[in-house]
């Protein structure tokens, strides 16, 4: 799975979605720069944080 790094990044955090599977998020309710991505565990919603952060604007993460 790929997804592009968004302009305006906002918090990222770990969530648990309705459904019970985690997610990282960010606080922006905005389509173009919202960010929801699934991941299995905490650290690796961690690393993927990481790499979102170490990311410059439109680089493409493969997670």
């Amino acid at each position: 799975m790929q997804i592009t790094r968004p302009k305006i990044l906002g918090t990222l955090k770990i969530s648990r979605m309705m459904a019970g599977n985690l997610a990282v998020m960010n606080d922006i309710k905005n389509a173009p720069n919202k960010l929801i991505v699934t991941v299995n565990s905490i650290e690796h919603g961690e690393e993927l944080i990481a790499k979102i952060k170490a990311a410059s604007p439109g680089d493409i993460i493969t997670v």
